[in-house]
């Protein structure tokens, strides 16, 4: 308990545990010395939880040379693709498919941005130097459309690097709207290589997973989950329920029971525990201090404070279990069944028995009843590690009305953020309001003298004459400053409303963290999935959707503002919300890391004040700082854990939105690509040198990344053909003398999509969408007419045959896959064995080697009995005794 559940620890483990002790064990366990923390072995448990290479060194990644693979490794066109030139396999493929799957997907994202830059570069070149300046030169307004100017007083564009005489061309001009065709023809290129890459992502993360786990042996390769048991079913009941069934060996079965609230109470205790151990090891320093350099080493004041905590911490450790003695049920009932066979053939055996069509699920079998009752669902388990026991009695109902909360909530904050946003936008549009008076004419060809006495007799007008200054010539006029101070507003409240995204959005990631512990999922991989879905929605809305809704008159009801805006992705919009949207990718490229490079420098900065000072014998130097348990010494080496939600979130974030603007706002693909490529580098540096090893992972977050990306297909089409034909910036039919620019507002939709230009992106976006719905037809009609075709014809059909398909290249037995440690991540789904709840409950590695139920705690270094009070233990026993002689008769 003292140093974390690390094998070979002795002599602190039983003072973890100590609240039925007697007046004279309490006295004791103060007369103990105090043991001085090991150095070497807080480097050890470094070792050890820092991502390494197997073997019994532990030598550790080099961030610079560790390879981690590409997508196409298992054949296909690759090698020339490598930009970071990371060979075929990943070395992190010992952490799972869900690991190497995000590096690679990471990879794949920073690829496509760079193709879609290179694609639109001819873009931000005739954006920028197309003849038609809209903004100053200091705007990234300038590679937007909006610098193209409005459809209906800019029809033509100067190509830029024409010289008519030196190409000898009629005109090095080009109209608006053959202009318009070009973009869109671009932009249908673009979609075709993201549809591409995206199949072929697909397809290879498929093969990765398989193979991954064809070539890596897990705990869950042998073992099985069964859902909704007898509540009276014991672990030995199942297992000759199932040898039976198969003919194959079962090694071990673990079951979960009806226990939330016992475990989350002995969570309570085992924190009381280690604060109460914390107490103890402070008071045996004072004393063993006091013993080896007498009173004067002692601090009194101190002591005293000890024991009074110590008192404290025993108390409430009693209070903790007389109430869970008076509340929770001695014998709880099981609810699930996890049971791990001796090969992987026996695995697959009962997997593919219990595989039911519907048809015969309407007449069970016999043979496949336990105890004479239908057993729930029985699939493949989960990794132990991701496995949340205390969440297992929640249904379905439960976990969705929680779920329904957690989004009422975000839907809330949703709506905080959109209050702020347009409230920043409102102060901005004030700000703006002085410079929208239209210049006299004439007025440029007027000399300055002139043109000041202009602005003094209308001193609106200061933005003809001030417009043309620099920043410092304006500051050194005084008719220039109101203009220059109105300008400098609107400029700070666009960065202060970028900054208050990024704001929002760290807010959004720690609710969504919180709310995914409510939720009560059963796995950490559906909770971290679940996290991940609703952290990038909210962070996708926050960031790239909300300047989209400045223009909905109920929202600025709903806020009490006014903003008066002219048609959406204008001259003006580029220049307000298209600057800002760009700002905040700007900033999304460092952002997201500055928190993580902090911490890891302030992580070094202690290590290297702590080894500085080791003495002569590599101890800590007491004088300095003294560290009373291994637990604090240790945890100063012990990094924060590597969460792939959050990681993911972000980046489909990023690559939403630089692919929802990338055809108005060429310049997005580029800050794609270039927060791609540091998110790489960043979380590949600090995977090796700072983050703890990480869970086992599936690919289950993975793929549904992946799947996400055929919605930024979609939303890109969508975007695209309302950017380009909303008649703002082009129009490829002149608009009638009915309908001018102020009222483009009032044209129809119909009508905007049958310009010329959008035609393209029309058809692309209906033949997408008409295939993908009718894949997913054929997929399910298919599926649903083959099992017809093999309930007529009695045929069993291929699920056995998939299942071996997935079984490991080299089939080795479970116990001597156990016996060598070649299991990767958890090799046992008893509870007890995982870390997490090793550690929360403060027992020790021989305590949950022997035992298996969490009911085996309230007997552990206690006066209170074991597993049930002791007519139940003596029912259970008879029990146990009973099950082993029926299943020897049956063997």
């Amino acid at each position: 308990c003292g140093r974390m559940g690390l094998p070979g620890d002795a002599g602190e483990d039983s003072d973890c545990h100590t609240p039925d002790l007697s007046e004279n064990e309490l006295g004791d366990e103060l007369d103990a010395e105090w043991t001085k923390p090991s150095w070497k072995f807080a480097k050890q448990f470094e070792a050890m939880n820092r991502p390494h290479r197997a073997g019994e060194s532990m030598k550790q990644y080099d961030w610079r040379r560790i390879t981690l693979g590409r997508h196409c490794m298992f054949g296909g066109f690759g090698e020339q693709l490598d930009l970071w030139n990371e060979g075929k396999t990943s070395e992190l493929a010992q952490f799972g498919s869900g690991i190497t799957n995000y590096f690679k997907f990471v990879k794949w994202c920073c690829w496509v941005m760079l193709i879609l830059s290179i694609l639109h570069v001819p873009v931000i070149i005739i954006n920028m130097f197309g003849g038609s300046v809209q903004y100053d030169s200091v705007t990234p307004a300038v590679v937007t459309f909006g610098n193209l100017g409005r459809s209906d007083l800019v029809t033509s564009i100067q190509i830029p690097g024409c010289n008519e005489a030196e190409f000898q061309q009629e005109s090095c001009t080009i109209d608006k709207d053959a202009l318009a065709v070009l973009y869109a023809t671009i932009d249908a290129v673009g979609v075709v290589i993201v549809i591409i890459a995206y199949v072929w992502l697909r397809s290879f993360e498929k093969a990765e997973a398989k193979n991954l786990n064809r070539s890596t042996v897990s705990a869950s390769d042998y073992t099985l989950r069964v859902t909704n048991i007898p509540g009276d079913a014991t672990e030995t009941q199942l297992a000759a329920h199932f040898a039976m069934l198969t003919g194959e060996a079962v090694s071990e079965v673990n079951l979960a029971f009806e226990n939330s609230d016992e475990v989350h109470l002995y969570f309570k205790r085992g924190r009381l525990s280690r604060k109460r151990f914390d107490c103890i090891q402070r008071i045996r320093y004072q004393k063993t201090m006091q013993k080896r350099y007498g009173n004067e080493a002692l601090d009194s004041r101190q002591l005293k404070r000890l024991l009074k905590e110590r008192e404290k911490l025993t108390l409430r450790i009693k209070e903790t279990d007389a109430f869970r003695k008076s509340t929770v049920d001695p014998c709880p009932r099981a609810i699930q069944a996890f049971v791990t066979f001796e090969t992987e053939h026996g695995f697959v055996k009962a997997v593919s028995t219990y595989q039911l069509s519907w048809v015969r699920s309407l007449f069970y079998p016999k043979r496949l009843r336990f105890k004479g009752k239908r057993l729930g669902r029985v699939y493949q388990s989960p990794e132990p590690s991701t496995i949340m026991w205390e969440n297992l009695e929640y249904s379905f109902k439960n976990r969705f009305l929680r779920k329904c909360a957690t989004t009422g909530v975000a839907t809330l904050a949703i709506l905080l953020s959109i209050t702020f946003t347009f409230l920043a936008r409102d102060f901005q549009q004030k700000a703006l309001e002085s410079m929208e008076s239209e210049c006299p004419g004439g007025f440029s060809n007027l000399a300055e003298a002139e043109q000041l006495s202009v602005i003094e007799y209308d001193i609106e007008l200061a933005h003809c004459y001030c417009s043309s200054l620099s920043r410092l010539e304006q500051s050194n006029e005084d008719v220039c400053r109101d203009y220059l101070t109105s300008k400098l507003k609107s400029a700070a409240m666009s960065y202060g409303a970028a900054a208050m995204v990024c704001a929002m959005n760290s807010f959004f990631t720690w609710l969504m963290g919180k709310a995914g512990s409510f939720e009560k999922h059963h796995s950490l991989d559906s909770m971290e999935e679940s996290i991940m879905t609703r952290t990038f929605l909210l962070k996708f809305i926050n960031t790239g959707c909300l300047i989209l809704l400045y223009n909905q008159k109920w929202l600025q009801n709903l806020v009490n503002v006014k903003i008066e805006t002219e048609i959406d992705f204008g001259v003006k919009w580029y220049e307000t919300g298209g600057v800002s949207l760009i700002i905040v990718m700007c900033m999304n490229t460092v952002v997201p890391h500055l928190g993580i490079l902090y911490q890891y420098i302030s992580y070094k900065k202690r290590l290297y004040r702590l080894e500085s000072k080791l003495t002569d014998e590599q101890e800590t130097d007491d004088s300095i700082k003294v560290w009373y348990t291994q637990d604090d010494l240790n945890k100063v080496y012990l990094g924060p854990k590597f969460q792939l939600n959050y990681r993911y979130a972000q980046i489909l974030v990023t690559f939403f939105i630089c692919y929802m603007y990338a055809i108005s706002m060429p310049l997005m693909p580029f800050l794609g690509a270039i927060s791609f490529y540091i998110s790489f580098w960043v979380d590949k540096f600090l995977f090796c040198n700072y983050y703890r090893v990480p869970l086992m992972y599936s690919d289950k977050m993975g793929r549904s990344c992946t799947k996400f990306i055929r919605y930024a297909i979609v939303l890109h089409l969508s975007m695209s053909m309302w950017m380009m034909g909303n008649r703002a910036i082009f129009s490829s039919s002149a608009i009638n003398s009915t309908t001018n620019y102020d009222h483009l507002k009032d044209v129809s939709v119909n009508e905007n999509l049958r310009q010329d230009h959008i035609i393209i992106l029309e058809v692309l976006l209906i033949t997408y969408v008409l295939l993908t719905i009718s894949r997913k037809i054929i997929a399910v009609w298919g599926k649903q007419m083959l099992q017809i075709f093999r309930c007529i014809i009695c045929s069993k059909g291929n699920k056995e045959k998939v299942l071996k398909s997935m079984m490991n290249t080299v089939q080795v037995n479970y116990s001597s896959a156990r016996d060598r440690k070649i299991i990767k991540g958890l090799a046992s789904y008893n509870m007890l064995q995982n870390p997490k709840y090793k550690e929360a409950f403060a027992i020790s590695d021989e305590f949950a080697l022997k035992h298996s139920r969490v009911s085996n705690i309230r007997g552990y270094n206690t006066k209170e009995g074991s597993l049930c009070d002791k007519r139940a233990f003596g029912q259970y026993k008879q029990e146990i005794n009973s099950d082993l002689d029926d299943l020897k008769i049956r063997l």
